[in-house]
């Protein structure tokens, strides 16, 4: 399956001694321009595939304490086997027991249920089946909600542009178009629908839904992956009043420690939020390319992935922040209901840089920064006093920051 997808005050005091000259890079942030609210950061847990998490495993993922990622989604496959489903109870207990939302997703209709009668090789799902397949859909939210595992979002659908031989279905936007119009009305009015989950976030199968008045009726959330391509915007979707989730995605197979390649995440965690995603799901949570390691450990991506994880939090809101204040500098900003602010500052260059924020329309106190790098993992950066809306900060170079007001 895998091969088919690519410091305290006084160390910002010496970086100022050590910076007199430099020129600043001009960030402003007003708390007054919203863009979407955050539903959290997660990756997929996939018992029967690989090995469950260990309990300790799970809670280092779902957690928020010292040392651990504080993820606040989890993604789980319906298996087409009703006999397997116990196999995702213990991971979603322990997710849900920290507040983790749980996104379902099937990758196969039960094989009686397709044209192809396998639940491999693609296929489709016959049209007399529509009132099963949603049967089938139910009875797994209904059993998970009997675990008090229960659902916050469901899928129609893992990647139907997708034709591998394993686990697989194939459906086109007239599909989904097709099976919403006639089961939408069916589908638990409790649960967050999600589709179409398309291999690429290809609005080919998701602008048929969105301009259908009844299928877009039934579905709450646009999700896809983002293989081959990069995050970018869907006006439609916002249009329509959905939100935007990238429910699947790693950006290779090498090691997860290897710093280079892990800051990769980080970049992608930035265009993500400014294209207006409210959830970003890794592929496998625990994987040799995973933000735990096969050992359990953090990696270099989990840390990347805590940046945002443990300060950006479910409810919180993306709020206009100078984007690119300097060349190869990423930063994005964010509050919540009670005035906290959260800036994230991704530097993909070799040297500090020295950043202005000014606070538009708002105000805090004091910045803490949190740092990932090459030899750091959420380390203290030390404290930025807020004076007249302002404070001057420093990106640490080839590395992931958090600002975190007090």
């Amino acid at each position: 399956m895998e091969m088919k997808k690519l410091l305290g005050i006084s160390t910002a005091l010496l970086l100022s001694s050590m910076s007199l000259n430099a020129v600043a890079g001009a960030v402003y942030i007003n708390f007054n321009a919203e863009y979407q609210e955050i539903d959290g950061f997660g990756a997929m847990n996939a018992p029967g595939w690989v090995n469950d998490l260990t309990s300790a495993q799970a809670t280092k993922a779902f957690g928020n304490g010292d040392g651990q990622m504080g993820l606040s989604i989890m993604r789980m496959r319906i298996d087409p086997d009703p006999n397997q489903w116990y196999r995702q109870v213990p991971t979603a207990q322990i997710a849900y027991s920290y507040g983790a939302k749980l996104l379902a997703t099937p990758w196969s209709p039960p094989a009686y249920m397709k044209t192809n009668n396998d639940v491999n090789n693609g296929g489709k799902l016959k049209k007399e089946h529509y009132w099963g397949y949603t049967n089938h859909l139910m009875d797994f939210t209904n059993y998970m909600a009997g675990k008090n595992t229960p659902i916050y979002a469901l899928s129609i659908q893992n990647e139907p542009d997708w034709h591998p031989n394993y686990e697989s279905c194939d459906w086109s936007g007239a599909d989904f178009v097709n099976y919403l119009n006639d089961q939408g009305w069916r589908l638990d009015s409790s649960l967050k629908i999600l589709a179409p989950e398309s291999l690429g976030f290809n609005p080919a199968l998701s602008d048929p839904i969105l301009k259908d008045s009844v299928a877009s009726s039934h579905v709450d959330i646009i999700g896809g992956h983002l293989y081959g391509v990069t995050p970018r915007n869907y006006p439609l979707a916002l249009q329509k009043g959905k939100k935007l989730w990238m429910t699947e995605h790693y950006t290779d197979t090498d090691n997860a420690n290897i710093w280079d390649k892990a800051m990769n995440v980080g970049l992608e965690l930035h265009q993500s939020m400014v294209s207006n995603y409210s959830a970003y799901i890794w592929w496998y949570l625990r994987r040799s390319y995973g933000f735990l390691t096969e050992d359990g450990n953090i990696s270099k991506r989990g840390y990347i992935m805590s940046q945002f994880s443990k300060f950006i939090r479910p409810g919180d809101v993306r709020i206009a922040a100078t984007e690119v204040p300097e060349s190869n500098v990423y930063v994005t900003a964010y509050k919540n209901r009670s005035g906290k602010l959260v800036v994230a500052v991704v530097n993909r260059t070799n040297s500090h840089k020295k950043l202005d924020f000014t606070l538009q329309n708002g105000t805090v106190g004091s910045m803490t920064k949190y740092v990932t790098s090459a030899s750091k993992n959420v380390s203290y950066g030390g404290k930025y006093a807020v004076s007249n809306n302002r404070f001057t900060a420093y990106a640490d170079p080839w590395a992931v920051m958090t600002f975190v007001s007090e």
